[in-house]
């Protein structure tokens, strides 16, 4: 073992952070004065390239002898109350997360042994990824030997627990899938079946996760796996995994078993764009001289996910005034933001006081986007309308005096044409 960790670390190899535990399974059931056939199997978490394990027990009712090596693994008996698996070198590549047997021992179980299990307990179990560094690899419950008068109802276990979350490695590209996550099933005992059925997942975030099989059946004892999917969503997914388990000692209609899942969203940076698209002039609406005329930056967050993020920082030249929207534009920066995944933007608002002649360029608007060009906006406005006052012509004056005499000589011939006709 010593020779492969200094393998593994001569070529190192990066390896993904393990989301469940590389788990044993080494159970078998049989009859006192019986002979059985155990098998040592072993799924990987991802990451395990190279594991060794041994395990003790008591030998006062069981022999344990003929290791049996399967794929190429090393399998010893080490003592008369200790076994070994050495499970072959993945060369580079993790070792599968489908459990599989690498090794079989006889097992001759005395007349005279009492009913229960023999257990198998942990004396050294190791395992390395492609680094040389430690991950965590676990014996599944109920190891060893049970011994069975009377048939023993098949029961399940699981790997990781029933009501662990099974969390995702981060990825990089949305809408691509993720490594695999395994839940081992395993059954033990000697009769009846198990089933684990009708599996379903739900959730704001599931339409990212999928799961397969949907349904197991176990007629024997040993390892079955779920193998559960993630495809990388643009923002953090969660779901809930859940079975309906039928054995020994949950009678039909059975007895749900649930999962949490989360799956990551890759980090990617949104990109920033705008309407009207840069570089632009934007000609402002007309109005009365004097007064301010305001127009819209319009500010889009396509392609992004997760936690990535854009920094906008907006500023003004000239007679030109900015605000965020919706607040009326007063002063000229900067108006600066942050926009995660592809939240909205906040629109920027631009003004400029009309004067009474047209204004080709009132001023620029500059938006810095981080990682981006520059958005530039050169601002236009219309000439001002003005409102020429009347003419008052003083009561006073003798113009005045005239006019009004005048009127009152056109009232009066209309009086006496009216008298005449009458």
């Amino acid at each position: 073992m010593q020779a492969k960790k200094l393998l593994a670390a001569a070529l190192f190899v990066s390896m993904p952070f393990a989301a469940t535990a590389g788990v044993y399974t080494a159970a078998v059931s049989g009859a006192p004065g019986s002979g059985v056939t155990l098998n040592v199997t072993f799924a990987g978490d991802g990451a395990t390239q190279e594991t060794d394990a041994s395990f003790n027990f008591s030998n006062t009712n069981i022999t344990i002898t003929n290791p049996v090596p399967s794929a190429s693994a090393q399998c010893f008996v080490v003592s008369q109350t200790r076994i070994r698996v050495v499970p072959p070198s993945g060369g580079g590549t993790p070792l599968t997360s489908t459990a599989t047997t690498y090794c079989s021992f006889s097992v001759a179980i005395a007349p005279a042994a009492p009913e229960g299990l023999i257990p198998f307990t942990v004396f050294a179990i190791e395992c390395l990824n492609g680094g040389a560094g430690n991950e965590a690899c676990t014996l599944a419950a109920n190891a060893g030997v049970t011994v069975a008068n009377q048939p023993i109802p098949r029961t399940l276990s699981y790997n990781p627990a029933v009501g662990s979350t099974i969390t995702f490695a981060a990825g990089a590209t949305p809408n691509t899938a993720a490594p695999a996550q395994n839940i081992v099933v395993t059954a033990t005992g000697t009769a009846g079946l198990a089933t684990l059925s009708g599996c379903a997942i739900t959730g704001t975030g599931a339409a990212s996760f999928s799961v397969a099989p949907t349904s197991l059946t176990f007629a024997a004892s040993g390892p079955q796996n779920l193998v559960v999917g993630c495809t990388y969503p643009t923002a953090n997914a969660a779901a809930t995994l859940t079975c309906t388990e039928t054995d020994g000692d949950t009678v039909a209609p059975g007895a749900a078993r649930a999962f949490q899942l989360s799956c990551p969203a890759p980090a990617v940076n949104p990109t920033i764009t705008s309407n009207p698209a840069s570089p632009a002039t934007i000609t402002l609406p007309g109005g009365s001289a004097g007064s301010q005329s305001v127009g819209l930056i319009d500010l889009s967050a396509t392609g992004g996910s997760g936690t990535g993020s854009r920094a906008i920082s907006c500023t003004s030249t000239g007679s030109v005034q900015i605000s965020a929207f919706p607040a009326t534009p007063s002063g000229q920066g900067p108006v600066a933001q942050t926009v995660t995944g592809n939240a909205p933007p906040t629109d920027i608002r631009v003004g400029a006081l009309l004067t009474a002649n047209a204004q080709a360029s009132a001023g620029v608007v500059t938006c810095t986007v981080a990682g981006q060009a520059n958005l530039v906006f050169t601002i236009a406005a219309p000439a001002g309308t003005t409102t020429i006052p009347p003419t008052f012509i003083p009561s006073s004056s003798t113009w005045s005096a005239l006019a009004l005499l005048s009127l009152l000589g056109v009232f009066g011939l209309l009086a006496v044409a009216f008298r005449r006709q009458a």
